[in-house]
């Protein structure tokens, strides 16, 4: 009799660890990704990043949202678009060290066509973060923002 009063914690509990696992797999995915696009990243050659629309930006975009294989009708976790994905140039400041982005004009800019220099590093993210909701069974959850972040030294030009 006492086991058909524990049967429904072990239950939730069971399905609370396996949302934790979806969590953790949706997360260490999301990072992978950038973290490839980020290896990719690094030797592009000729890339405007003040350009939006850059193919090769585009295309580095498309690889986060969709993998390696391209599978528009497979993406590696739903409910992403490369239209949120975010590859932020970065240069380090020379009075204190700190990293941050690199604007678009003028001589402390990164676009070589305006007299800036190149970026020193590549950061990927995903803009507003991944929103994921656990489901367990009668209980309605707030959804959790995984915010996964890739910063890499650049090497383009």
């Amino acid at each position: 009799m006492e086991s058909l009063l524990l049967i429904p914690m072990l239950v939730l509990l069971f399905v609370g660890a396996m949302e934790i696992g979806k969590i953790t797999l949706t997360y260490f995915t999301l990072h992978k990704a950038l973290r490839g696009a980020a290896g990719m990243a690094t030797q592009l050659r000729g890339a405007d990043f003040c350009n939006g629309e850059d193919a090769q930006l585009t295309a580095l975009k498309s690889f986060v949202v969709l993998g390696p294989a391209g599978d528009a009708a497979n993406p590696i976790v739903r409910d992403l678009t490369s239209d949120r994905i975010v590859v932020t140039p970065e240069r380090a400041d020379t009075a204190t060290g700190e990293i941050g982005e690199c604007g678009c004009g003028g001589p402390e800019g990164c676009l070589l066509s305006e007299g800036g220099r190149q970026p020193e590093f590549l950061a990927l993210s995903i803009d507003g973060g991944y929103s994921y909701t656990p489901r367990i069974p009668f209980r309605t959850l707030d959804p959790i923002l995984l915010r996964p972040h890739v910063r890499v030294p650049y090497g383009g030009y």
